[in-house]
């Protein structure tokens, strides 16, 4: 009777603790995408731009996506044009993202310009990209940088914001000009750098 009466208790306890245990929620409000890309096309069918990652994580509830190693490519007349690397984005409602990280923009000419900053945000439905934090920007001869920037990548045009270094060096990598000003405006086209002051006069040093 003992025994019965023990293994009994045995198998009270074992129940009781079986029913303490809750099952494991799974929050289906957040969906992990593998290999996530989107792709937009204009009006007449030619690709605008393409955004890869190779991991995603969406939340249903705001709409909102964490990318993480982020690739953009911009197309003109379906050749690259412009390539954009960060460490992870922010995609909100497919209208607005944020890079962050190192991020990276470089073109395609052959006098090749890389562009840096530690975030870039971008509406979606317009051209321009703002740039903040450490932005530089660097090619064969051209080395300017600042703490904010706008980029149109539409008219090849970035605005370099207060304050501006910049230095030139020549085919034999001797650094010729060293300028402070308010604002620069950089053509990544045509390569031209405006330098614009509205108080002060626009400081140069020449180095021969």
């Amino acid at each position: 009777m003992n025994r019965f009466f023990y293994l009994l208790c045995i198998l009270s306890s074992f129940f009781l603790s079986s029913c303490n245990v809750s099952p494991k929620k799974v929050d289906k409000s957040v969906l992990i995408i593998e290999k996530f890309n989107l792709n937009h096309y204009s009006k007449n069918g030619s690709k605008l731009y393409m955004l890869d990652t190779p991991y995603s994580v969406f939340n249903k509830i705001d709409q909102t996506y964490l990318l993480n190693k982020t690739n953009i490519k911009f197309f003109d007349k379906d050749n690259v044009k412009y390539n954009v690397n960060s460490d992870s984005a922010k995609l909100l409602n497919n209208k607005f993202i944020e890079l962050k990280g190192n991020v990276e923009i470089n073109d395609f000419n052959n006098n090749k310009t890389i562009i840096k900053s530690n975030n870039l945000f971008w509406d979606i439905d317009k051209s321009e990209f703002i740039l903040e934090g450490n932005v530089s920007l660097v090619n064969n001869t051209i080395n300017l940088s600042s703490s904010k920037a706008l980029f149109d990548n539409k008219d090849d045009i970035i605005m370099f914001y207060n304050p501006i270094k910049y230095n030139y060096k020549d085919q034999s990598g001797v650094r010729k000009y060293n300028i402070s000003s308010e604002n620069a405006y950089y053509n990544v086209s045509t390569k031209d750098v405006l330098f614009e002051s509205k108080n002060d006069k626009v400081k140069t040093k020449l180095v021969f």
